[in-house]
Formats: C-alpha cells, sequence, structure tokens
C-alpha cells in the first residue's frame, strides 16, 4: 500500500508540471506487461526477470521521468526546439530523477521498488551503442529495467502528440524501433517487442 501511494502521490505531482497527456504512464505500463511476457515467451533474461517481482516493477516505472519536476518550466514546456544549451539541461532529468529517489530511499532503505524506480530514472535514455545519457553506457552494461523502459517510453513518445511533435502512425513508430534494434535498443528485447507489437494496438484506446 505505502508503494501505491508513494508512486501515485509523485505521478501526480510530475503531471501538474508536465504537458504530456495523463495516459502515458498507463501506456507505458502496458507496453512493458507486453514487453516483459513475451520475453517470457522466448526464454529471454528470464534468469534475471525470475528475480523481479513484477508489479513492484511496473509500479516503478511510473517514475522515470520524476527528474523532469527540477526542470524549468520554459524548458519543459516550450513548443519548438530546444536549444542545445536546453537539451542539455533536459538531459538532467534523468539525474535529477535520481537525486529525488535517493532522497526517498533515505526514509525506506527497504523499499525494491524505489530501488528499481532509481535505476530506471537514471537509465531509461541510454542507448545500447553507447551513445545515450547521462553516462553513456553501452550493451548489457546498462540494467535490464533502463533497456526496457527505454522501448516503452521511446515508443510512447513516438505514438503521442506532444506540443512540439505531432503523433507518428503505429506502423511508422514500430519501423523506428526496428531501426534502432542494436543501436538505440538493446536488439534481443527490441525483436521482443516488434513480436509483442500484435498485443499493443489495443492500446491505441487510451490515445487521445
Amino acid at each position: 500500500m505505502i508503494h501505491e501511494k508513494i508512486v501515485k502521490s509523485m505521478s501526480n505531482l510530475l503531471e501538474f508540471r508536465d504537458n504530456a497527456d495523463h495516459d502515458h504512464i498507463e501506456r507505458v505500463e502496458c507496453f512493458l506487461r507486453a514487453l516483459v511476457e513475451e520475453m517470457f515467451k522466448q526464454n529471454l533474461y528470464t534468469d534475471s526477470l525470475r528475480c523481479w517481482n513484477m508489479e513492484l516493477f511496473f509500479l516503478s516505472a511510473a517514475l522515470h521521468d520524476i527528474g523532469k519536476i527540477a526542470i524549468k518550466e520554459n524548458i519543459l514546456l516550450k513548443p519548438g526546439k530546444l536549444t542545445p544549451e536546453e537539451f542539455n539541461e533536459m538531459k538532467n532529468h534523468t539525474i535529477y530523477g535520481e537525486h529525488i529517489i535517493s532522497k526517498l530511499r533515505a526514509n525506506f532503505p527497504d523499499s525494491k521498488l524505489l530501488a528499481q524506480a532509481q535505476i530506471i530514472a537514471g537509465t531509461h535514455h541510454e542507448k545500447w551503442d553507447g551513445s545515450g545519457y547521462p553516462r553513456g553506457l553501452a550493451g548489457e552494461d546498462i540494467p535490464l529495467e533502463g533497456r526496457f523502459m527505454a522501448l516503452a517510453d521511446v515508443f510512447d513518445t513516438l505514438i503521442s502528440g506532444r506540443i512540439y511533435k505531432k503523433p507518428y502512425s503505429f506502423g511508422e513508430a514500430l519501423k523506428i524501433i526496428k531501426t534502432g534494434k542494436g543501436i538505440h535498443f538493446d536488439p534481443q528485447a527490441a525483436d521482443a517487442f516488434l513480436t509483442a507489437s500484435r498485443n499493443l494496438r489495443g492500446i491505441n484506446y487510451l490515445l487521445n
């Protein structure tokens, strides 16, 4: 119960500041569930996945962008393209997120949810080829939680409208995921995500 209250309170705080639609977190959870189910079907990374409390993992994913509450509104809500300086500041939301969650963990040191949430917040913008941020991690040096979150977060961003862009079609978004396999995304996880996409089309009802 305490886990759900923490996540709900912090998610509501972020939604208050962020201009993204409020179903983003719900859709991302659906995408992650479909991906994990497919990973088990294909027996991929199952040794690691069996060690996770899955419901806590899905809850923790809701805090992936919590660091955005520390980003200035003129950057967070800018309707046009960010300048290089603004984008560098936006990238810091990963570090801010880690810091915010680490403060919470000081009060709840045994929380597995917050432990995974901190990993996700700090690594969901890392890329398989090492070109991501904030630390330029590559390949399996990126925690599995971050690799999964990268797929779900990018896919939802692609198919959703934002203040700065129009949505891609479902098919266009899948092509971008496929193109990013082994570059942006863990290739095995990307393949599993693409296979699981047959179960994702129904999630379009969550799009406003």
